[in-house]
């Protein structure tokens, strides 16, 4: 966890260990809707340098520590159920079927 403002991320939660569990589930929901529910705009997006240019940074990690940093979500005992919050996902941002 080497994102700018940890100081900042670590007073949502009660603990670093919370924090981290946060930042998985919600780098989970990234990933699954291939970061089309990002709470980042255009401009916010982390971007990593290479030698061809700068690139949307791939690591979704780095994703969810940016968006809780910039206080669109929280963090607590009264959100939405994983399982009612994938349903509404799920009729968002469909998924293709695997082609095998």
């Amino acid at each position: 966890m080497a994102e700018p403002g940890i100081d900042q991320l670590l007073t949502l939660t009660d603990s670093k260990y919370r924090l981290t569990v946060v930042v998985a589930r919600r780098a989970q929901q990234l990933l699954r809707y291939n970061f089309s529910n990002t709470v980042l705009e255009p401009r916010e997006r982390p971007k990593m340098r290479t030698i061809d240019g700068e690139y949307p940074d791939p690591n979704p990690v780095t994703w969810a520590m940016r968006e809780l940093r910039t206080g669109r979500l929280r963090i607590g005992e009264d959100l939405v159920p994983e399982d009612r919050l994938a349903r509404v996902m799920d009729q968002l941002y469909p998924q293709e079927p695997v082609e095998e």
